[in-house]
């Protein structure tokens, strides 16, 4: 089937193409040699346009985006007025995407919703149609979660491991039924020995590999002093990191709410995520709001788009099941929703005091990432922290393969949460 057949086939099914089609497009591609160029040498167009609400009223400081079919992003900031202008964009077709402070993520769209291509010429400015914006507003979670969500406890015992030294924790586990799957990935750690009514500091975990490969990890957090709520990603929900964040909102809200015990007071807590679960934990960042006091991000993902571009440029090396997950979201330039929704630095004004740890060495996601959150975060004003190290470990390596930097790194990562969690209500 070729890439033309294959659009042709989206068309008229009057809907965008799945990931099964996009992935099935990117390899046909690959074989025929037509992947995304870079881009080229010759002279460039402008595009302008106005950002507004569903009232028709301008949106300042808005990111308005357009990408290059291999990711490349061009970005622009909009005036009092709503209105941006985008310089420098290579000719082509490109559908204009934005974020705002309290507003959704959208896409330029036509009839059916089918996204509305502009067309950038040589040395020209072309005017794009408004892009409105919605208002943000994450799905509503019921007062009585515990009982609606079938909350249930299924294991409880103790677990132990090497680093800190004679580390353990008391651990439950928990299932939950969401949005027509069941989450059986959910774990409390607390503390050992705890004192009648002692109420810890909360730490969420979104890992991005079954829970329990990461016991030591949550037995070592625990053992600081922390109430470790820790989830992974459900099979059901494949790799739609929308749906997975969506959980984790659920299993804080539960925590939150005493559901899972009375050694989790109200309090805020600082999630950590890195790798995959870094794009979970970027849609939690925006659907949990001030509901978090911090993050941390270890070898995550800061902009899908050049993230992309990486990709097509040979510079990553993606692990199995991920290795095509970059595909699978379409083209850059014709949906650039898919890679702006896991996109953290356009929406830095948003995020709480952040944490940004990564390797030099990582060949998953490059420490470029990194260093372009960073820019974005002081740019915004928000409490900022890094650690960069040298190691050949993309994840938090601790237990038998445990260094010197993962063990700094570990004590750096209790440090912050302590200074940024909240012990009580």
């Amino acid at each position: 089937m070729t890439p033309l057949l294959i659009v042709c086939c989206a068309l008229l099914a009057g809907c965008r193409p799945s990931p099964a089609g996009n992935v099935l497009g990117y390899l046909v591609a690959e074989r025929i040699g037509t992947l995304p160029p870079q881009a080229g040498t010759g002279a460039s167009g402008a595009l302008s346009g106005r950002v507004e609400d569903a009232a028709g009223q301008p949106i300042a400081g808005a990111t308005v985006l357009v990408a290059e079919s291999d990711g490349t992003p061009h970005t622009a900031v909009t005036g009092a007025d709503g209105r941006y202008h985008l310089d420098g964009v290579p000719p082509g077709q490109y559908v204009p995407a934005a974020v705002a402070p309290g507003y959704g993520e959208a896409a330029l769209a036509g009839l059916l919703d089918i996204p509305k291509l502009v067309t950038v010429r040589p040395e020209e400015t072309t005017t794009a149609p408004p892009l409105v914006l919605p208002v943000y507003a994450p799905p509503v979670l019921p007062a009585n979660l515990a009982e609606v969500t079938n909350l249930r406890q299924t294991a409880a015992y103790t677990a132990t491991a090497a680093f800190p030294e004679d580390a353990a924790a008391d651990v439950t586990s928990y299932a939950f039924d969401y949005a027509g799957a069941v989450v059986d990935t959910l774990r409390l750690y607390l503390p050992q020995n705890r004192p009648a009514g002692a109420r810890y500091p909360l730490l969420l975990l979104v890992y991005p590999s079954p829970v329990d490969d990461w016991q030591e990890v949550s037995v070592a957090f625990a053992d600081q002093g922390f109430a470790v709520v820790a989830i992974s990603p459900t099979a059901a929900r494949g790799t739609d990191a929308e749906a997975h964040a969506q959980d984790a909102r659920v299993a804080l809200a539960l925590a939150r709410s005493g559901a899972l015990g009375d050694a989790i007071g109200d309090n805020r807590p600082v999630a950590l995520g890195g790798s995959f679960s870094s794009a979970v934990l970027a849609r939690l960042l925006r659907a949990a709001g001030d509901d978090l006091a911090g993050w941390v991000t270890l070898g995550g993902l800061a902009n899908a788009f050049t993230g992309a571009a990486d990709f097509y440029a040979g510079k990553l090396t993606i692990p199995p099941p991920y290795e095509l997950l970059v595909p699978a979201l379409g083209p850059p330039n014709l949906y650039p929703l898919a890679f702006l929704a896991y996109s953290p630095v356009y929406y830095a004004s948003e995020l709480p005091p952040t944490m940004i740890i990564h390797t030099a060495a990582d060949r998953i996601l490059p420490i470029d990432q990194a260093y372009e959150l960073a820019a974005a975060v002081q740019a915004a004003g928000i409490p900022l922290e890094t650690y960069y190290y040298e190691d050949v470990s993309h994840y938090l390596g601790i237990g038998e393969n445990l260094t010197d930097a993962g063990r700094e790194m570990f004590y750096k990562i209790v440090e912050f949460v302590q200074r940024y969690g909240e012990d009580e209500p």
